[in-house]
C-alpha cells in the first residue's frame, strides 16, 4: 500500500508539470503517466527546437524523464509556436492581511522586476521591446489564453502576476515579459546573472540584480569574446527581507536554468 501511495504521488506531480516519470520500483505506472495526448492542441516537435542543460538532465537534478530516448528534443511546458515560456511570478508574501493591498504589493514587485531588467540588458546589449502580438512578444493574445486549461493556471495579460521568462524554440532568442509589454534580446549574448543581497545592519538593506552580456555569437559553439564583457545592475526593492530574498533567489534560478546560463549569489552587510 505504502509503495502503491508513493507512485500515486509521484504521476501527480509529474501530470502538474506535464511530464512522465517511470518509477524503478516494482509498480509498475506506465498505464497512470500523462502522455502528449492529454493536450490535443499540443505544439509538435521540430528539428531545431533546442533544450537547455537542466533539460537534458535527469529528474530530479534536472527535467529529463526516465523514459526519454537520448536524442528526444521535446519542449515542455507552455510552448507557442514561435516560443517556450515560463511563468516566474515574484510573490512572496502571503498573509492573513488584506488581500486587496497584499496583490497591489506583490504586483508592484513583479512590474519593479520586469522594468529592472528591462533597463539593465538595455545598457548592455541590443533589445527589441514590442506590444502583445508583435514580432518582438513572439506570442499572440490567442496563444497565451489557449496555454490556460482546467489543468494549468496561466494569469492574464491584465494581472501584475503576469510575468514571464521566455525563450525561442530555437534559443537564439530570449527576452521577457510584464503584461502586454515584452523585450527580446540575442540569447547568445548573456554570460549570466548575479544577485547580491545586502542584509540589514545600519540600513534596511536590498537586492541588486547584475546581468551580463557580451556581442551575440555567430554561430552556436563559436568561442566568447569576453574583451567586451559588458555588465550592468539594477537595485530592487527599498528593505532586505527573507521573504523577497527567497523569492528573488528562487525566481532568477528558474530564469537562469530557463535560459541556460549561470547565476552566481552574494551577501553583504553593512556593518
Amino acid at each position: 500500500m505504502v509503495a502503491y501511495q508513493c507512485a500515486a504521488e509521484r504521476v501527480a506531480i509529474r501530470r502538474l508539470t506535464e511530464k512522465t516519470y517511470r518509477s524503478h520500483q516494482s509498480i509498475d505506472i506506465r498505464d497512470m503517466t500523462t502522455t502528449d495526448s492529454t493536450e490535443p492542441g499540443r505544439v509538435p516537435a521540430r528539428p531545431s527546437d533546442r533544450r537547455m542543460p537542466v533539460e537534458d538532465l535527469p529528474y530530479p537534478i534536472g527535467e529529463r524523464d526516465a523514459g526519454e530516448s537520448p536524442d528526444d528534443n521535446r519542449l515542455w511546458g507552455l510552448l507557442g509556436e514561435q516560443a517556450l515560456f515560463k511563468h516566474i511570478e515574484l510573490w512572496p508574501y502571503r498573509t492573513n492581511g488584506n488581500l486587496n493591498e497584499e496583490a497591489a504589493r506583490n504586483g508592484r514587485m513583479n512590474g519593479d522586476l520586469y522594468a529592472g531588467l528591462k533597463n539593465v540588458f538595455g545598457r548592455i546589449t541590443s533589445i527589441e521591446v514590442g506590444a502583445l502580438g508583435s514580432a518582438e512578444s513572439m506570442t499572440t493574445a490567442a496563444e497565451l489564453t489557449s496555454f490556460h486549461t482546467l489543468q494549468r493556471w496561466v494569469p492574464g495579460v491584465q494581472d501584475d502576476r503576469h510575468l514571464f521568462v521566455f525563450r525561442s524554440r530555437d534559443g537564439e532568442w530570449a527576452g521577457f515579459r510584464w503584461r502586454e509589454e515584452s523585450f527580446r534580446f540575442r540569447r547568445s549574448a548573456l554570460v549570466g546573472f548575479s544577485l547580491t543581497c545586502a542584509m540589514p545592519a545600519r540600513m534596511s538593506g536590498g537586492f541588486e540584480l547584475w546581468a551580463g552580456c557580451v556581442p551575440p555569437r555567430a554561430e552556436a559553439g563559436t568561442a566568447v569574446n569576453y574583451e567586451c564583457f559588458e555588465a550592468s545592475s539594477c537595485y530592487l526593492y527599498d528593505r532586505w527581507t527573507p521573504e523577497v530574498a527567497f523569492a528573488l533567489l528562487s525566481v532568477m534560478t528558474r530564469v537562469a536554468n530557463f535560459l541556460g546560463t549561470t547565476l552566481t549569489t552574494r551577501e553583504v552587510m553593512d556593518v
